[in-house]
């Protein structure tokens, strides 16, 4: 099971992580692939509105609510990754070394047996992936590239010549990396990403 205890005082415990905030950034992903589905709809950018209830709570073009969709699902994907372990070294998948202080990583949980979890390798990655093991690393060495040189900074580079491929493939993969490498050996499910309650909705103005 896992180690419960706050990393530092204010941080988030393991629990939370678990039930909330892991399974939050993975449907962040599921976001994503649906925003960038979507835009696929339109040769260039339409006008549109987003309801709740009947009532417009955000309007603008497709490509202005879309956009942000898609480029905050590469930094979730970077984030898991990271949690995982896995960094990017010239071009290809790397295991992190070192972490920061507030760090919360996969080796900061214990498994049923009391031991804590390994991180996951490069070498897990291709071991997980049902097909070419270079297609594998590409995969998440693309929403690296995306989430740093196409986000987190401005520079030079020009997308790399990832296709829809490598996006699905990668978070495909790194969903089923975190259920084989974090869920399963915790001997829990992997849970939903939590939704509104109603009291929730009641409380919206």
């Amino acid at each position: 099971m896992a180690d419960t205890a706050d990393i530092g005082q204010g941080k988030l415990s393991n629990s939370e992580l678990l039930q909330v905030w892991i399974p939050y950034r993975l449907e962040a992903l599921e976001t994503m692939l649906w925003a960038y589905d979507k835009s696929h709809d339109y040769e260039r950018p339409r006008k549109m509105q987003v309801l709740v209830e009947g009532r417009i709570l955000l309007q603008g073009n497709t490509a202005a609510i879309l956009n942000p969709m898609i480029e905050v699902g590469f930094i979730h994907a970077r984030s898991l990754m990271e949690f995982m372990g896995l960094r990017v070294e010239k071009g290809h998948l790397a295991s992190i070394v070192s972490r920061r202080q507030d760090d919360m990583g996969i080796e900061h949980f214990r498994d049923t047996r009391g031991m804590p979890l390994p991180k996951v390798s490069p070498q897990a990655v291709v071991a997980t992936y049902n097909g070419k093991p270079a297609d594998a690393e590409r995969a998440l060495v693309a929403m690296f590239d995306l989430a740093n040189k196409g986000l987190a900074h401005l520079s030079a580079w020009t997308w790399g010549g990832y296709t829809d491929r490598e996006l699905w493939d990668a978070c495909e993969g790194i969903r089923m990396l975190i259920q084989n490498n974090l869920y399963t050996p915790l001997g829990i499910p992997m849970p939903d990403a939590p939704r509104p309650t109603s009291a929730d909705a009641s409380s919206a103005p």
